[in-house]
C-alpha cells in the first residue's frame, strides 16, 4: 500500500512540475490540411481511415489538459491553401511544397502537415493458364509535406507500392496506401516532431 502511495505521489509531483513548466508557454499551432487527392478519391470509409492515420500521427496525449498545442481547423487550412495555390499554380514550375511557407504565414501556424494521395487504383483481372484464378492489380502513391515555421524546415517525402498477384488483403490499394503513409510519416519524422512539443528536457 505504501509503495502504491509513493508511486502515485511521485506521478502527481512529476505531472505538476510538467504542467508548471509548460503553463506559461504559448501553444504550438498545428495546421493539418485534409488529404489532397490528385487522383479519383476512394470511398468515404477509406478516406476516413486514411485521415484518421494522419490525425493519430499528430496526436498529443493529454493535450486537452496540457494545452501545449492548438490544432487549427483542417477545413480552414484547406480553404486558405486553395486560395494560395490558385495564385501560385499559374507558374507551372511551382510545386505544392512551395505553398507551405505562405500557408503557415497566412494561418500563423507553427507546423503545417499536408498529406497527398497521388494515386489509388485497384482492378481485378482474370488469369488464363493451367488453372483459372483472379489477379489483383493495385497501386498507391502518397506524398507528405511537413513544414516547421519555427526552424524554417521543409520536409517532403513520397512513397509508392504496387501489387500484381493473387487476391490478398495485403494487396488492396487501401493497404498499400496505409503502408505508404506509414513510410512517409516515419521519413518526415512527423511523430517525433509532434512528441517534442512541450518537452522540458
Amino acid at each position: 500500500m505504501k509503495k502504491f502511495f509513493h508511486c502515485a505521489l511521485l506521478f502527481a509531483l512529476t505531472t505538476l512540475i510538467f504542467l508548471t513548466a509548460t503553463a506559461h508557454a504559448e501553444p504550438v499551432k498545428i495546421a493539418r490540411v485534409p488529404i489532397i487527392f490528385q487522383c479519383n478519391a476512394p470511398d468515404a470509409k477509406i478516406c476516413a481511415a486514411l485521415e484518421t492515420k494522419i490525425e493519430r500521427a499528430i496526436h498529443i496525449p493529454l493535450n486537452g489538459y496540457l494545452q501545449v498545442a492548438e490544432y487549427l481547423p483542417p477545413e480552414e487550412s484547406a480553404r486558405v491553401l486553395g486560395e494560395i495555390w490558385q495564385e501560385m499554380s499559374t507558374d507551372k514550375k511551382t510545386k505544392l511544397a512551395d505553398a507551405m511557407r505562405p500557408l503557415a504565414d497566412a494561418l500563423d501556424a507553427d507546423i503545417v502537415v499536408c498529406p497527398i494521395l497521388q494515386n489509388f487504383s485497384q482492378y481485378i483481372v482474370g488469369f488464363s493458364g493451367w488453372y483459372s484464378d483472379e489477379i489483383l492489380d493495385s497501386y498507391a502513391a502518397v506524398e507528405l509535406i511537413v513544414y516547421d515555421r519555427r526552424t524554417d524546415e521543409l520536409v517532403d517525402k513520397k512513397a509508392s507500392r504496387m501489387h500484381h498477384d493473387t487476391m490478398s488483403g495485403l494487396g488492396t490499394a487501401f493497404h498499400l496506401a496505409t503502408v505508404c503513409f506509414d513510410t512517409v510519416i516515419a521519413e518526415t519524422k512527423l511523430k517525433e516532431r509532434i512528441r517534442a512539443i512541450g518537452r522540458t528536457d
